[in-house]
């Protein structure tokens, strides 16, 4: 399941299949920094074309994701950019089922995954003084995910161009389906962002955005289980005590507010540039997150930029998130039963002789429920570089390297739910 794209400049996460939920930041501020930086490796001209390579892969054979995206822009007058990318996802390999192991053993259950996905989207910006209007259409297709967007991003200049007001607004209209959802259900996706970009000197921006975010439809990761469990007085009748036995259920809503905060500035003795944000994000599930990131771009002589990187992420659990859940498969909407210790015999509502005792009831299931890690106490680490080098004027290559690691925090959830992968990145710059 992929989210497509967001608003134009927004960093987008290749898909919640990755184990972490998705971050935008808001763009304008780095490019600013960077361009400092940048300046000696491009022409004049804007037109150029990007080609990324990207290998995903977790530690144990756990998910694999190979992403290969070609970006292009064009001025085709001075008023006018033309701007679109395509990106092709391969992904396979084993995720988390939801259900928990049998007693004493400590890897969680897994189920076996592959797809391909196809996205992209094609997006202009149309200068009319101080004002750049951008609209932009993204599609997203995979056999189980099918999503298409469209976005408007209004942003005006003021102060001699030192300050950019930016207004967004997108929606995505998604279908879902998988293993507990066979049918294509619809799901929808509206945000809503204003940001705001200051020159806070000749080398230093400050950007700080809100973004306001809407879910509703189908919701649920339609590849997540739980596992619901009853201890009746007669063991004959348990359900499970492991594995998964019931398609997972999450609110057919959810309403989000994040808000970014970022200073960059550019330290000329040292040909580099500092760049630093925080990312705050609360939503009506119960999650609060923070995500802290870092990074200094170093030139290295005329034609090499070094950039070390360092994020970090805290999240709290979603309201509704458990490793189990208490209650029986066979009834969802709960039951009583009664129990004769004498002859030890368990009778439900309809069995001849009922009740034969005191009366105990099977809770029903819950409003909502999950046990899909993604939602639960976790903190991810991602330390990491990239390094670019000018092989012409018109041309660059980028090298990439990151380590990510997600620990749960909250003490229950077992530690083989979570992802340690290795991220590497190859790609080009060339500009026309």
């Amino acid at each position: 399941m992929t989210p497509g794209a967001g608003f134009p400049g927004c960093t987008v996460a290749a898909g919640p299949r990755r184990g972490e939920p998705a971050a935008s930041a808001w763009r304008p501020a780095v490019l600013a920094v960077l361009l400092l930086l940048l300046q000696p490796l491009r022409t004049r001209a804007e037109d150029r074309v990007e080609y990324r390579f990207e290998g995903y892969y977790e530690k144990d054979g756990r998910m694999g994701i190979t992403t290969s995206s070609v970006y292009a822009q064009t001025d085709l007058n001075p008023n006018l950019v033309l701007k679109g990318e395509f990106i092709y996802d391969g992904i396979s390999g084993a995720t988390p089922s939801g259900g928990p192991p049998p007693e004493g053993v400590s890897q969680v259950p897994t189920i076996e995954f592959s797809d391909r996905r196809y996205a992209g989207y094609v997006a202009t910006d149309v200068r009319q003084g101080r004002f750049t209007h951008t609209p932009m259409a993204s599609y997203s297709y995979e056999h189980d995910y099918k999503s298409f967007g469209i976005s408007f991003t209004e942003s005006v200049d003021f102060n001699q161009r030192n300050t950019t007001l930016s207004l967004g607004a997108s929606h995505n209209f998604d279908q879902v389906s998988g293993i507990y959802q066979p049918e294509f259900a619809s799901k929808g996706t509206s945000d809503f962002l204003l940001g705001l970009t200051q020159l806070l000197g000749p080398r230093t921006t400050l950007t700080a955005n809100l973004t306001l975010g809407y879910n509703d439809g189908y919701l649920t990761d339609p590849y997540k289980g739980v596992n619901f469990y009853y201890a009746f007085p007669d063991p004959s009748f348990d359900s499970l005590p492991y594995g998964v036995n019931s398609g997972e259920k999450r609110p057919s809503h959810r309403f989000r507010q994040v808000g970014y905060l970022a200073v960059n500035h550019y330290v000329a003795p040292l040909e580099g540039a500092l760049e630093t944000s925080f990312r705050l994000g609360h939503d009506d599930w119960g999650i609060l997150s923070e995500t802290v990131a870092l990074q200094w771009a170093q030139k290295l002589g005329r034609r090499v930029i070094l950039t070390p990187q360092f994020r970090f992420y805290h999240q709290s659990a979603a309201d509704f998130y458990a490793t189990r859940f208490t209650g029986d498969p066979l009834y969802p909407d709960g039951t009583p039963f009664s129990y004769n210790p004498d002859d030890n015999t368990l009778l439900f509502p309809g069995d001849p002789g009922y009740p034969n005792g005191p009366i105990s009831e099977v809770p029903a299931f819950p409003d909502a429920y999950s046990s899909d890690y993604r939602l639960s106490q976790l903190n991810t680490y991602t330390l990491g570089g990239t390094l670019q080098v000018r092989v012409s004027e018109m041309a660059t290559l980028t090298f990439t390297y990151k380590r990510y690691r997600m620990v749960g925090t909250d003490g229950v959830t077992l530690e083989s739910a979570y992802p340690v992968a290795n991220v590497y990145t190859a790609g080009f710059n060339l500009w026309f």
